[in-house]
């Protein structure tokens, strides 16, 4: 029975040895190098289930053939021993393939970037142009600028001519795990790179790196209406929660965009199960136009799908010259330029700046070209403020896409900094001119900072009674943060900004609260504390480099500010309302009443 059991065991190993390495091999004929980092978020997202029966009747041959090839090896190698050595082989290849030794190495090792060089985009002032811009942002699903020489042919010859005759950057570099549309959505919109959740069970699917400030949540603040729309399911790889966690009002795909425009799936399918783009630009025309007759700036932003490999798909509006992805790339170049010749005749587009960019180049080897060097992005800026200037940079990468926009509409913030990101607007160095490659290779360690933008806060009214004993001091974490409506736990403090208490019903008699506490500084090192109870402004504190941490500080409430007994106390740490971070720490606080007989 024992040999049984091992010779199954053996053979079951070598299976899965096997079955591991023919997927992965699969999965680079599609996709090229992919890295463990990128396996893990897409496994995590749940992306493989929205794919097409193509590609999985391609992962689901390969297992089989995994299968075959392992006990074809069974039959060759007897003994177990050899079994267990060749499927070991197999997994060590396959975790080599993709980095996972590596990237385990990496996470026991802290980089400093986020420390040294993230300018927290909430901490910042933003000066805005009195009649504000409007904002389309257009992401164009892996659109190279190669293509404009593809064998003496150029097959994007408008945006091609875009890039030559307006704005546009040269020197992009593609940093790894970057090369898939999530990971350039939130690199391009909040300066950092999208990393692998830290977050466990179901909480985590209750916001999406909420920690963060990126773009639309800027805007959204300052009175623009957001929209964003994509013609496939907008839940797919979580972009809906993304977009809805980080400022956007309203969030559109396959379902919403049937709904609200009455348009038939099975009468505009494309890729991936979705609209076609020729589809969309129409849908897109019709929101933009309702967006421009209310009286407020707008930003809108969509994305294409119809070049998405191996997927891609030609519109219905297009001819068919080649039979194959070049016709796919002419057509999505002639959509993009009606809509933007239409865009260019409407009464709002003079105060409108339209910023075009591929979300990423084509993942693993374009088969319409073979030279693999110097691939880049299309990316140019229509109509930008005439305030800004382009400034001469030679390498730059998606994190440093949201200052650039920001600076295209003709707000001044920070030198141009917001997050990793650079303007390429301003004359402050990108982080790939300032580090070179040594920037991929801090990104891709662990940083305790970034897993702070990961914390899940839900604001919701814990179910137990709140109740802070009088004249009792709380010192541990679990005690602290019972009391904060949201919290994050790190390194044995508690970091919040905001707590509720029910305290028991006093006349006429002051309340005081001891905190002994530690603030997150901003990039001047400094940090403005507004200290709100009950919605009403009691203290303001200005806090520097020079005060010793922790602080120690005593805030009188007076009793008419008292509701009910019920007390929210708040700490807004920057002065334009984006409190969206952890700003206070707290290593203890207390509560007593300042006159005599109180207890």
């Amino acid at each position: 029975m024992i040999r049984i059991l091992k010779d199954m065991f053996s053979l079951l190993f070598l299976i899965s040895g096997f079955v591991t390495l023919f997927v992965l091999m699969q999965t680079k004929h599609i996709w090229g190098d992919v890295y463990i980092e990128q396996i893990l978020v897409n496994l995590e997202e749940n992306v493989f289930s929205s794919v097409s029966k193509k590609v999985l009747y391609g992962f689901a041959i390969s297992a089989v053939l995994g299968v075959v090839t392992a006990i074809a090896f069974s039959v060759i190698f007897k003994k177990n021993r050899q079994l267990i050595i060749v499927g070991l082989i197999c997994y060590l290849f396959s975790f080599f393939e993709v980095g996972v030794f590596s990237y385990f190495w990496r996470q026991t090792v802290n980089s400093e970037i986020y420390e040294q060089e993230y300018v927290s985009p909430q901490n910042l002032t933003y000066t805005f142009l009195r009649n504000k811009r409007n904002l389309i942002l257009i992401y164009l699903e892996s659109m190279e600028e190669n293509y404009a020489s593809i064998n003496h042919e150029n097959l994007i010859p408008n945006m091609y001519a875009k890039m030559k005759t307006e704005v546009s950057f040269e020197g992009f570099y593609q940093l790894q795990n970057q090369d898939y549309t999530m990971a350039a959505m939130v690199g391009s919109m909040c300066g950092v790179p999208l990393r692998k959740s830290i977050l466990n069970g179901h909480l985590g699917y209750q916001n999406f790196l909420e920690g963060l400030v990126c773009l639309p949540d800027i805007l959204s603040k300052n009175g623009y209406k957001t929209v964003f729309m994509k013609g496939a399911d907008i839940d797919f790889s979580r972009a809906g929660l993304f977009m809805r966690t980080h400022g956007f009002d309203e969030v559109m795909g396959k379902s919403e965009i049937q709904d609200k425009f009455g348009i038939e799936i099975k009468e505009h399918e494309g890729a991936f199960g979705g609209f076609d783009d020729s589809t969309l630009y129409e849908v897109v025309k019709q929101e933009i136009s309702e967006l421009s007759s209310a009286d407020k700036p707008f930003f809108l932003s969509f994305l294409t799908l119809d070049t998405h490999t191996p997927d891609y798909f030609l519109s219905p509006v297009c001819k068919s010259k080649d039979g194959d992805k070049k016709d796919v790339v002419r057509c999505e170049d002639q959509m993009l330029s009606e809509f933007l010749s239409w865009l260019e005749k409407q009464d709002f587009y003079l105060n409108t700046t339209v910023f075009v960019m591929g979300d990423h180049i084509q993942t693993g080897k374009n088969e319409l070209y073979e030279d693999q060097r110097g691939r880049k992005v299309v990316n140019f800026v229509l109509n930008p403020s005439p305030l800004v200037k382009k400034e001469e940079h030679t390498a730059w990468t998606t994190l440093d896409a949201a200052p650039t926009i920001l600076s295209a509409l003709g707000v001044r913030f920070s030198d141009g900094k917001f997050g990793l990101g650079r303007s390429l607007f301003s004359k402050t160095p990108t982080l790939l001119e300032k580090m070179g490659l040594k920037l991929e290779t801090e990104l891709s360690k662990a940083s305790k900072v970034y897993d702070l933008f990961e914390t899940v806060k839900v604001r919701i009214e814990p179910k137990y009674e709140i109740y802070a004993p009088l004249g009792v001091e709380l010192v541990s974490s679990e005690e602290i943060e019972k009391y904060a409506t949201f919290s994050n736990v790190l390194m044995g403090m508690v970091y919040s900004d905001e707590f509720s208490f029910m305290l028991p019903t006093i006349e006429n008699k002051d309340i005081e609260l001891d905190l002994s506490f530690k603030v997150m500084m901003d990039e001047s090192g400094a940090r403005k504390i507004n200290v709100v109870a009950n919605g009403q402004e009691i203290e303001k504190w200005n806090v520097t480099m020079k005060d010793k941490q922790p602080l120690m500080k005593q805030i009188r409430i007076p009793s008419g500010l008292i509701d009910n007994g019920k007390l929210l106390l708040r700490f807004e740490t920057n002065d334009d309302g984006l409190s969206e971070t952890f700003g206070i720490g707290v290593m203890s606080l207390k509560i007593s009443g300042l006159n005599e007989g109180l207890f």
